[in-house]
């Protein structure tokens, strides 16, 4: 793309497409998705980028906000040449996948939202948290925190599972600390643009709550008993507001729901996506 470079890895040879967008900070493709992409690329095809300025989504000379997010999507199914498919998102992914339906309706098979962004209208601390983000001290803050102590925070307040195996917390807790390197690297912000410009000094600039009812697609809301990043109150409401909306919440789990409990978070994604590809079949 003119703004840079986007980097994305395609999985399974056949099967209804499906679209993984990650979340922000020290997420990507490779990070949140290290077990479901390979699960359905059993049965579907499967895409997952790294969003602009994650992963190795480097350089990239543009703001990737909201509206900035949600253009290169578009542009990445158009490259794809996917006339439709399931996009299944995760904090900002789960974001930028409900702006695209908004706009692009016909293309959207079905959504799965997990710790779902933009359905709130504050995030937790909202003053402190605009004015750090906003301000030279975050970038202070993005400076001081070390690799090493990012796999700390990982190993310490990620809630993984307990069948989980120490090496694969290992290798999370690793990738964390190598995203940090990257983005330090290329001269980016530990935290993201849209959490940088889309968190307004009073209230979020992205409420999408006033219009889920537009969207008419199967909606399948997936969270973390004790995410406190996005508290449950918000998809409990998100899901009553969409036409077709249901929401699935996963016991012990917090705001990385996909790593934390691979297992459950797998079963009630699959048993989504099967249920949505026999109603499809049936109305053919």
């Amino acid at each position: 793309m003119s703004e840079g470079r986007i980097h994305y890895r395609i999985q399974g040879e056949s099967g209804s497409p499906v679209v993984l967008l990650h979340g922000a900070g020290i997420d990507n493709g490779a990070w949140i998705w290290r077990w479901l992409a390979p699960e359905l690329a059993a049965t579907h095809r499967v895409y997952v980028p790294d969003h602009p300025k994650h992963g190795q989504s480097w350089p990239w000379r543009a703001r990737a906000d909201q509206r900035g997010q949600e253009e290169v999507l578009a542009r990445l199914l158009d490259h794809w040449e996917l006339e439709r498919a399931t996009l299944v998102g995760l904090s900002l992914g789960s974001t930028t996948a409900i702006g695209y339906t908004l706009r692009h309706p016909d293309r959207v098979r079905s959504l799965v939202l997990t710790s779902c962004g933009g359905i709130q209208d504050r995030v937790p601390r909202h003053g402190l948290s605009y004015l750090a983000l906003r301000t030279p001290l975050s970038w202070s803050v993005s400076r001081a925190m070390s690799p090493e102590a990012l796999r700390r925070w990982v190993r310490r307040e990620v809630r993984f599972a307990d069948y989980v195996p120490e090496e694969d917390i290992d290798a999370l807790a690793d990738l964390a600390g190598e995203e940090l390197e990257r983005k330090r690297s290329h001269g980016g912000h530990m935290f993201s643009d849209w959490n940088r410009y889309e968190i307004g000094p009073r209230r979020m600039r992205v409420d999408f709550r006033g219009r889920l009812s537009e969207i008419t697609c199967p909606v399948l809301l997936v969270h973390g008993e004790l995410d406190e990043a996005v508290p449950l109150r918000y998809p409990r409401e998100a899901a009553d507001i969409a036409p077709q909306g249901r929401l699935e919440v996963i016991e012990g789990a917090g705001h990385f729901v996909p790593v934390e409990r691979p297992r459950e978070y797998s079963h009630v994604v699959r048993a989504f996506l099967d249920r949505d590809t026999g109603s499809a079949a049936a109305e053919r």
